[in-house]
């Protein structure tokens, strides 16, 4: 059976690891020194606060400060550099009316595929604008689909063989690129955008709609630049 003890100020209390008994241990009996118990309060004033989350507590999960923030419930802003040619590709959309929902992904892409395939962005976004307006689900009466306006007569095949879906920003563009690429390496840059637009050997009455197409795109992308890309290449 546990002693028990008695404190004027305690009154009486069972000896023994209970609370009433260490409490007067260290605020009535001087048989532990001062600093002794400004310690033992510190360590249990410390498990206290370390027992119960913090606002803080990302700091030491591994996680990131935004995470943190965006894991409790709040969406702020990243900050991070911005690829010039992006900015200055969306600037160049906006001077067209592209839609600003899709505004960003489509200046990504434009500026990803042309360092691809090594084509000016302009010339990308130039095509694009005359294709379709920058819509990613435009459907022509020519069965070409998507913001780079791909002829699935053409092209359709390859596309469902690769898995690119035409009615993705990113697929059709880089698709788009890739076949405008093909053309202007095999015909020349001027020849080539004629045919991406449709133009056929086997066509005769094609050709004036290709040099309609052709001029409402150099339109867009600017005299000055269409006469320094002709004379580079010699188109």
């Amino acid at each position: 059976m546990q002693p028990i003890a008695f404190c004027s100020r305690c009154r009486g209390m069972r000896v023994g690891w209970n609370a009433r008994y260490i409490l007067h241990c260290l605020s009535c009996k001087e048989w532990l020194p001062k600093s002794t118990k400004l310690l033992i309060l510190t360590i249990l004033l410390s498990v206290i606060v370390l027992g119960f989350p913090t606002p803080s507590a990302y700091v030491f999960s591994g996680r990131s400060p935004a995470q943190g923030i965006h894991e409790a419930g709040f969406d702020l802003p990243l900050l991070g550099a911005i690829d010039p040619a992006v900015r200055s590709m969306k600037t160049f959309l906006k001077r067209y009316n592209v839609d600003e929902a899709h505004c960003d992904r489509i200046a990504s892409a434009i500026v990803k595929s042309s360092r691809k395939y090594d084509l000016d962005p302009k010339l990308i976004a130039s095509i694009m604008i005359v294709e379709s307006g920058a819509n990613p689900f435009a459907i022509s009466h020519l069965d070409s689909i998507g913001i780079m306006q791909i002829h699935l007569p053409t092209w359709g095949t390859t596309a469902e063989e690769e898995g690119i879906n035409l009615f993705k920003i990113e697929d059709n563009v880089d698709f788009g690129v890739r076949i405008l690429k093909n053309y202007v390496r095999r015909f020349g840059l001027w020849e080539g955008v004629k045919r991406y637009n449709g133009l056929s050997a086997e066509k005769p009455d094609s050709a004036q709609a290709a040099d309609d197409y052709l001029a409402k795109v150099q339109n867009i992308y600017g005299p000055e630049k269409s006469a320094r890309s002709s004379e580079f290449l010699g188109n």
